[in-house]
């Protein structure tokens, strides 16, 4: 049998260098770890290269979870992907109010009443 000596290459690389996730474009947001994916999250911001979604982040930031807490949860997240979804937030906070209401129960409870 013949081993072959393959070089282990490392690829620094940014979120802002990546331009398709999975085979789809993204949508670059002005974080560099944030961007909209379609398809990914239901088009809502994720920290790239997770498919995690941003409102993740927050809700459980809302709900007392600490910085710590978070990266614990999600090991595959560094602390600067944490700290910039939630930079996300307060830049976008509009936005990122809409989703967090759009995912409550008592948003979605009267339409799933009407469909019924």
């Amino acid at each position: 049998m013949r081993e072959k000596n393959r070089t282990m290459q490392t690829h620094a690389y940014t979120a802002t260098s990546l331009s398709r996730y999975h085979g789809r474009p993204i949508e670059h947001s002005d974080h560099p770890h944030v961007g909209k994916v379609q398809g990914v999250g239901s088009g809502e911001p994720i920290i790239l290269g997770t498919g995690i979604m941003v409102r993740t982040i927050i809700e459980q930031y809302q709900l007392g979870s600490s910085i710590d807490e978070l990266l614990w949860d999600y090991p595959i997240l560094s602390p600067a992907q944490v700290y910039d979804a939630l930079a996300y937030y307060h830049d976008h906070q509009a936005e990122m109010d809409r989703l967090l209401e759009e995912a409550t129960y008592e948003y979605w409870q009267p339409i799933i009443t009407r469909i019924t």
